[in-house]
This record gives C-alpha cells, structure tokens and sequence, in this order.
C-alpha cells in the first residue's frame, strides 16, 4: 500500500495513534455527506495536521485552524471555484462536490495551487486532479491521494503546476 511506502520517505507522527477513532471519522462523514478514501484516512491518521517540505497541505478535518480544515478551507475553496467556473466555464470543466463525479478539495500548496479529488460512488476509486493557481490549467492522475503524494515525492510524477525545487532531495512532513 502507497501510504506504508509514504513511511519510508516521510517519517510519521506517532503520538497520534488512535486519535481519529472510527467514530470520529464517521462525524466528518456525515457532516460532509460521503465517505472519504480509506488511504486519506490513514494518512491523517498517520501524519496529522502539518505540511511536506514547506509546501503541501494536505487538509485534515480535525484541525481548528480552518486554513487547513477539510470542512471549512474545502467549502471555501469550492466557493472560489464554482465563482470561476460560472464567469470561465470553458477554463473550468469540472463540477464541484456534492454533484456526482465532482471535486472535492483535498490538499493546497504554499503557491495557492489546489488539489482536488475527483469523486465518485466508490470512495477508494477516486482520482487527483490539481489546478494551477496561476491559471485554469489543470493535471489529472488516475491514483488515489498516498499514491499521489508518493509518486510525487519519489518524482516517478510530475505535476507541471508544482515548482521545479519541489520535492528537493530530502521529504520531510513539517508540524
């Protein structure tokens, strides 16, 4: 599984273990009306709030900051996005969750870059797709979110929106 090779590249946080329960997981489920992939989960459930070398953010639905909350940066951000995909429609093809196959914002970068998940009825099935801050230009990945970020971090994928320095040579998840 990509989030046990995530470990070997990024150490984890393990004073969190069994913080997020089930039950809590549930909470945010239902809150947000879907279930959230199996590899998020662990990820938060390994990692906690905190970003990848200076950079990345993956959104965590526990966090009280809400620059990173999932809930509450993921509507602002869907906000953003419907604003622009309704004045750009053509730079803007995707729909935005709750509507089915739409986006759901999972991660941002220090460049205002957005990550999203491209939803679907199987929450273990869903893909990547990372808009560029700078523009409309958008990446689509046919891999779930560690996979992602793993193929990212070991560069065996490129994301074009995402500066030439990032990953580095060394990955470190910064609390």
């Amino acid at each position: 599984m990509y989030i046990d090779k995530l470990e070997n590249i990024i150490k984890s946080n393990n004073e969190l273990s069994d913080k997020y329960p089930k039950e809590k997981w549930d909470e945010i489920e239902l809150t947000l009306g879907i279930n959230l992939p199996t590899d998020y989960k662990q990820f938060i459930n390994k990692y906690g709030v905190g970003n990848i070398n200076d950079f990345l953010w993956v959104l965590n639905p526990f966090t009280l900051n809400s620059n990173l909350n999932l809930i509450e940066k993921g509507a602002e951000i869907r906000e953003v996005y419907i604003i622009s995909k309704n004045e750009f429609p053509e730079d803007f093809t995707h729909d935005m969750f709750p509507n089915n196959g739409g986006l759901l914002p999972c991660a941002i970068t220090d460049n205002g870059d957005e990550i999203y998940w491209l939803t679907s009825k199987i929450n273990d099935e869903w893909h990547i797709v990372v808009y560029e801050s700078r523009s409309s230009e958008c990446y689509e990945y046919n891999m779930g979110l560690a996979e992602f970020l793993y193929k990212i971090l070991t560069k065996e994928v490129e994301c074009l929106a995402f500066p030439d320095d990032f990953p580095g040579d060394k990955c470190e998840f910064i609390k």
